[in-house]
């Protein structure tokens, strides 16, 4: 009886350490994605601002 009690605690104990670890991965591999979203609008944005600083040397404002 007391086998049977530790077979199950254990093999529960198993199943919540994958789950966690698997909880992990997604959420790093989400943040990752969000990450990289954001450095799409952020290399956007620069490269925006470099082509309007361009223009505005050309037309003798800076």
């Amino acid at each position: 009886m007391r086998m049977d009690i530790t077979l199950v605690f254990t093999v529960a104990l198993a199943a919540a350490f994958i789950v966690v670890v698997l909880a992990l991965v997604v959420i790093i591999k989400y943040q990752r994605w969000r990450i990289g979203d954001q450095n799409v609008f952020i290399e956007r944005f620069i490269r925006q601002n470099e082509e309007q600083r361009q223009k505005m040397r050309k037309a003798g404002i800076l």
